[in-house]
């Protein structure tokens, strides 16, 4: 004797022959759409976050290069405030630098505050840097005299390039 399955009933077997009904799919659906606001409000984050490092560099970027200039120039800037804008990267940048004098020293401390030129209430980096007035009367950079590295006796004066056919573990030629 063979068993068989019972059969199913008529409501059942048509049931199974539709599939899934307009209510089940629109749950998914709204499952599936909360899932994908939620993954796009994190891309969006991202992006942001990517963006404001990014200035963020540039702007450090622009605050540095001010410093450099004056120290490469050697123009000692006035105590007080100055404000400028300048190109990097496709973007107008805006920054202050702030100079103050040292007590007792003749060197400058440099506060260079950047922005975006278009939100300048929202600094991005600030550097800080110290630029000294050249040696009067020689021209020389600070901290240099006139003859230093002449002599002997003075660092790299008596510099050699290595001997490719020398040991320098051992002390031998090889």
């Amino acid at each position: 004797m063979k068993l068989r399955a019972p059969l199913p009933r008529s409501g059942q077997r048509r049931r199974l022959a539709e599939g899934f009904t307009l209510l089940e799919v629109l749950v998914a659906l709204a499952i599936i759409s909360l899932g994908m606001v939620g993954v796009f409000s994190a891309l969006s984050q991202m992006l942001m976050a990517t963006t404001r490092l990014r200035d963020k560099t540039f702007a450090n970027w622009v605050a540095t290069d001010r410093i450099t200039e004056l120290r490469v120039t050697g123009e000692i800037p006035k105590v007080g405030e100055r404000n400028d804008e300048i190109d990097m990267a496709g973007v107008t940048w805006a920054y202050t630098i702030k100079t103050s004098r040292i007590p007792d020293m003749e060197m400058r401390r440099l506060d260079v505050s950047v922005s975006l030129a278009d939100a300048r209430e929202d600094i991005l980096a600030t550097v800080i840097g110290f630029i000294e007035p050249a040696v009067s009367g020689t021209g020389t950079s600070p901290g240099r005299q006139s003859g230093d590295g002449d002599d002997a006796n003075s660092f790299g004066a008596r510099w050699a390039p290595l001997d490719p056919n020398a040991d320098y573990t051992t002390g031998e030629l090889r």
